[in-house]
């Protein structure tokens, strides 16, 4: 079971807009013709260069949360943290992650900033039940169908569905 993230530290901000992700097939270039692809496996691991900006106070905490045997225990145990995935208008999604090393962290004034690379097994992203919808309709559709759906944000519209509060 993922160890929480403390939830009153500050969440970890993206050093780069970059998620590598793993692939899942292998590629062979015969001597004549198209490459072949073949699909390996669905399970990939996504990683994220991650930095957190801290006070004095917080450092203290997160640097004990790192090295406590009863939370990550020098970072050999999985946490769950909230993360973008930057795929749009999700924000931010739980996620399962896994240091790649002990992260490092530097100290300028009162402030410390900590860096580390972390993978997730398996890269949750609430945008994957409406894949059909985003890929099908085009920008304008999407802004209707959120009305009709949900209703305009003034309640100017009875018959929408009604909302749930």
């Amino acid at each position: 079971m993922a160890i929480p993230y403390p939830d009153w530290l500050p969440l970890a901000q993206k050093s780069n807009k970059n998620v590598t992700n793993d692939t899942g097939f292998r590629t062979d270039q015969p001597q004549v013709g198209a490459p072949i692809f073949q699909k390996l496996t669905d399970d990939l691991k996504a990683s994220f260069n991650l930095t957190w900006i801290f006070t004095a106070a917080q450092h203290r905490a997160f640097y004990q949360w790192l090295r406590s045997p009863n939370y990550l225990d020098n970072a050999n145990q999985w946490f769950s943290m909230r993360l973008s995935t930057g795929t749009g208008d999700t924000g931010l999604e739980m996620q399962e992650l896994h240091f790649t090393a002990y992260p490092t962290w530097n100290q300028s004034g009162s402030t410390f900033t900590w860096a580390g690379t972390v993978i997730a097994r398996e890269l949750k992203n609430s945008d994957d039940d409406f894949d059909d919808i985003l890929i099908e309709l085009p920008p304008p559709w999407a802004s209707w169908l959120d009305i009709v759906v949900t209703g305009y944000p003034d309640n100017r519209d009875p018959e929408s569905l009604p909302r749930v509060p």
